[in-house]
C-alpha cells in the first residue's frame, strides 16, 4: 500500500479504501443460500450442518494449512463457489474466516460434509486425518461498502488487511500463504473486469482483486526478463494513467534485474480503482495491483505497489508487528528505483519526515515483540511512520555500506525468503550478515530509526 500523509488521515476516517481481483462481520449467516448444484436451498434444508457444540471445535482447525483456492464469482448474484485444497494433518476439523458469507452448503468434491458456522468461523468438521483434503464451499457474497470485502457499489474488491473472509473462505494471518485460481462470471455488457485467472506462487490472502469498469488497456513495454506491463483505466483517467505509469516498466525491470526473479506471473500492471475522489494512493493486489484513480497520475504510487511483488507480497510478513518490513523495505526500492530512472523523490520525503517527526502520528516503528496480537488499523503503527522511517533507515545503512551492497544483500534476502514469511528482526540478522565489519553501524541505525520515538538529528 502507498500512501500520502493526506490520504492515509482521510483513509483512516473513512475507513480505508488503497486480468486481476472482501471482512468479517462477525454475525452468524443464515443457512439458506447456495445448495451443492448451485441451486437456492430453504433455511429449513440443513441436513449439511453437523449438530455439534461449538466448545468441541478444536482449535488446531485453525493450524490446517490452505495449499490453493479455486473461487467461482457470479458478480450479478454474488453467489459464489470455492474450491478449497487443505494440507495433509493430524486433525479432523479445518477451520476458516467467512465474515458474513451467508454459508449454504460444504461437500468433498462428492457428498456433503459436516459443518459449523459460528459467528465469523466456518469449521469442516470430521474430516479424514493425515491426507490432502478438497473441499467445495457454496455461498453468497454480502456487499459492502467500507472498503472491507466485495465493495459493490464501486465494483471492486478491497480485502487489506484481514477482509478476506468477506469473498471467501481464507486465513487472514499474513504469514499464511496460498495458491489461486479465480473466475468472475456474468460481468455486465461493455464492462471489463481485471483480475488474475490464476496466481501460482504462495501469495497473502488479501494479494486476491478484481475491479471492474470501463477500463481500456494501454501496453507498457516488456522487460528484460519477458514480462509484459500495462496499465488498465478508463478513457477519462487516460492522461493520468499515462503520467502516472511513465517509469513503471523501467522500474519493474530495475526490481527484475536487482532483486530476483518476480513469481506472480509474467502479465503484471496498475489497475485504476474507484475508490472515489482523493489522493488514496495504491494497494498490493498482484500481479494487477489497484491504484485509486486520484492517484493515478503519481509515479511513486505505481512503483511502490509494483514493488510489493518482492516485499510484502513475494516475502510475506510473519506478523502485523513487522509492517515496516512491507511498508519500508518498499517505500525504499520505490524511492530508489525512481532515483536511478532520474526521477529522484527522496526531496519529498524529507519533508513528510519532517513533518512526521514533529507531529501526534510520529510513532516507533518497530514497536514490537509480539506477533499478530495488534489490530493493526487500530494501532499506531496504522500510519505513514513505517513507510518512511524504513525507507530512511535502508538509506542511511547504503551509506554506510554502499548502495550497490545493499542492493546485493536486499536480493540474497528475497531469494532466501520468496514464496515465505518473514520478520525485521530476520531482515536486520541478515544485514548484520551480509556486512560483518559494520553490523554494529547497522545495529545502531535501526535503534535510531525503527525503535524509537525521536527521529535522528
Amino acid at each position: 500500500m502507498d500512501l500520502t500523509p493526506i490520504s492515509l488521515a482521510l483513509m483512516i476516517l473513512a475507513g480505508c479504501p488503497e486480468s486481476a481481483e472482501s471482512t468479517g462481520t462477525g454475525h452468524r449467516p443464515d443457512s439458506g443460500g447456495l445448495g451443492d448444484s448451485g441451486e437456492p436451498v430453504d433455511s429449513g434444508d440443513s441436513a449439511d450442518t453437523a449438530d455439534t457444540d461449538s466448545a468441541a471445535v478444536p482449535d488446531e482447525g485453525w493450524d490446517r494449512d490452505i495449499l490453493s483456492t479455486n473461487l467461482v464469482f457470479d458478480v450479478s448474484t454474488l453467489e459464489a463457489t470455492a474450491t478449497i485444497e487443505v494440507a495433509p494433518a493430524d486433525s479432523d476439523v479445518v477451520s476458516f474466516e467467512v465474515g458474513d458469507l451467508q454459508i449454504a452448503s460444504v461437500t468433498d468434491g462428492a457428498a456433503p460434509v459436516g459443518f459449523l458456522v459460528e459467528g465469523a468461523a466456518l469449521h469442516i468438521l470430521a474430516l479424514p486425518r493425515n491426507q490432502p483434503i478438497t473441499l467445495v464451499v457454496y455461498y453468497i457474497v454480502a456487499p459492502h461498502d467500507n472498503f472491507d470485502g466485495w465493495n459493490a457499489d464501486s465494483n471492486l474488491s478491497f480485502l487489506w488487511p484481514t477482509f478476506c473472509g468477506n469473498l471467501f473462505p481464507c486465513h487472514s494471518d499474513p504469514s499464511d500463504g496460498l495458491a489461486f485460481t479465480l473466475s468472475v462470471v456474468n460481468v455486465p455488457d461493455g464492462v471489463t473486469a481485471v483480475y488474475p485467472t490464476e496466481i501460482m506462487a504462495d501469495s497473502p490472502s488479501y494479494m486476491l482483486a478484481i475491479a471492474m469498469g470501463r477500463h481500456e488497456l494501454t501496453p507498457l513495454g516488456t522487460t528484460t526478463a519477458g514480462t509484459t506491463v500495462q496499465v488498465w483505466a478508463p478513457p477519462q483517467g487516460r492522461a493520468d494513467a499515462e503520467a502516472g505509469t511513465i517509469y513503471l516498466r523501467d522500474a519493474f525491470d530495475f526490481y527484475e534485474q536487482t532483486y530476483g526473479p518476480y513469481t506472480f506471473g509474467s502479465v503484471v500492471g496498475s489497475v485504476s480503482a474507484n475508490w472515489g475522489p482523493g489522493d488514496y494512493g495504491g494497494m498490493e493486489h498482484h500481479p494487477f495491483w489497484h491504484v485509486g484513480s486520484g492517484s493515478m497520475y503519481d509515479p511513486d504510487t505505481h512503483s511502490h505497489e509494483a514493488a510489493h511483488g518482492w516485499f510484502g507480497n513475494g516475502v510475506r510478513i510473519a506478523c502485523w508487528e513487522d509492517f515496516v518490513l512491507s511498508e519500508g523495505t518498499t517505500t525504499y526500492l520505490s524511492l530508489h528505483a525512481n532515483e536511478v530512472l532520474g526521477n529522484d523523490i527522496w526531496a519529498d520525503y524529507e519533508g513528510y519526515l519532517a513533518d512526521l517527526c514533529t507531529s501526534e502520528e510520529n510513532t516507533v516503528a518497530l514497536p514490537y515483540s509480539t506477533c499478530n496480537e495488534i489490530d493493526l488499523l487500530t494501532d499506531p503503527l496504522w500510519s505513514f511512520v513505517p513507510y518512511v522511517k524504513g525507507a530512511f533507515f535502508y538509506r542511511d545503512v547504503a551509506g554506510v555500506i554502499g548502495e550497490a551492497e545493499l542492493d546485493e544483500a536486499l536480493a540474497s534476502f528475497y531469494v532466501a525468503h520468496v514464496g515465505g514469511a518473514a520478520t525485521m528482526v530476520d531482515m536486520l540478522d541478515h544485514l548484520d550478515a551480509a556486512a560483518p565489519d559494520h553490523a554494529a553501524e547497522i545495529d545502531a541505525l535501526a535503534d535510531v530509526w525503527l525503535r524509537t520515538l525521536e527521529c535522528p538529528e
